[in-house]
């Protein structure tokens, strides 16, 4: 299987105002990380793939679900698909599963199905010390992956070593599953499942937590031609590692990027749609008139706006710009980002 390249592009407290793109400053809530252990021949699992399934369609910005098949159920007979991987079963064995369906809600304790409703909601309510934010970019071409990833530390993190892991899960795979109310069906639609991680199973090591440091990092990844790029997803975590995790984030592999949750003092909000390929709508936050300035990732300004007082929203007409990932700010503003994808 072609791996991850992995290149570190900083640990250290950085300017906000001139590298800050994917994070707000403002504390939030924790996120929650679901990971489902399944597999193809457990006919159990699909209800609880539905229960996994409702509570991520619920909170679809907040809930992110990982499904990790394993165990003796997940070999495959004949034509049956083979989802079993070298980090899954090393999950399997870090967390001492001994059969499915079980999930675990941000690395606490194994649960039963019934019960991941109550830990996703606990999770939810609890503050979080550091806000994450992933974007990514990927060339048709070479199917090389880029992901850029950015914590922000609201707050100093408990004692100890925090860590951060990236991995890929793939949608809409069709293929076998056993099910025991609806009976065996040889084209179920399997999601959330792990392909391969980018960083160890016990993530990367942040090596300052502190209240203020902004993290920044890039990983690249060659993606097999096997699996479907639009199906893909990176799911990036931080927390302690081995430990309670504080932030999950899932974004789709063909350009996209998360949202930033504050405003932070800016006078623009967050671009959509998330990958354009003609227009990007920019809200205004401010009543005042402003100039929005466009730059791509080399710092080029690529356009210059002037918005009138009172504007709600401007739109960029972005059918010239090369696919990539661009910034837009007010002058002396926060830069933030938005996706051009064809």
């Amino acid at each position: 299987m072609l791996r991850t390249s992995i290149l570190f592009l900083g640990l250290v407290e950085l300017s906000l105002a001139s590298a800050q793109t994917l994070v707000g400053t403002v504390p939030l809530q924790r996120t929650a990380l679901l990971e489902e252990f399944t597999a193809i021949r457990c006919g159990n699992c699909p209800a609880a793939h539905t229960v996994a399934n409702a509570l991520s369609s619920a909170h679809p910005e907040d809930v992110v679900v990982i499904g990790v098949h394993g165990g003796g159920l997940a070999t495959p007979i004949g034509t049956q698909p083979d989802f079993r991987t070298g980090v899954g079963a090393a999950l399997w064995s870090q967390f001492n599963v001994a059969f499915q369906p079980q999930g675990l809600v941000n690395r606490g304790s194994l649960l039963a199905t019934a019960n991941w409703n109550s830990a996703v909601q606990t999770v939810l309510a609890t503050p979080s010390t550091v806000n994450l934010g992933v974007a990514t970019e990927f060339d048709t071409d070479t199917r090389l992956l880029t992901i850029d990833l950015e914590l922000y530390y609201t707050a100093t993190s408990a004692p100890g070593v925090d860590a951060i892991s990236v991995l890929l899960t793939q949608d809409r795979i069709i293929g076998y599953q056993q099910d025991y109310v609806n009976g065996a069906q040889a084209a179920y639609e399997h999601r959330h499942v792990l392909r391969d991680y980018l960083t160890p199973i016990t993530g990367e090591p942040v090596l300052d937590a502190e209240e203020g440091t902004l993290v920044q990092r890039t990983w690249t990844f060659t993606v097999p031609e096997e699996w479907d790029a639009e199906d893909l997803s990176v799911v990036a975590f931080v927390g302690e590692q081995e430990g309670v995790v504080y932030q999950a984030q899932r974004v789709a592999v063909i350009g996209d990027a998360t949202a930033i949750r504050d405003e932070d003092n800016t006078d623009f909000g967050a671009a959509y749609p998330v990958s354009a390929t003609e227009l990007v709508t920019i809200p205004v936050n401010t009543g005042s008139a402003a100039r929005l300035t466009v730059r791509d990732m080399t710092g080029r300004v690529v356009q210059s706006v002037s918005v009138p007082a009172g504007s709600e929203r401007i739109e960029v007409d972005v059918r010239s710009f090369a696919p990539g990932h661009y910034f837009y700010q007010a002058e002396g503003g926060r830069a933030q980002r938005f996706v051009v994808g064809r």
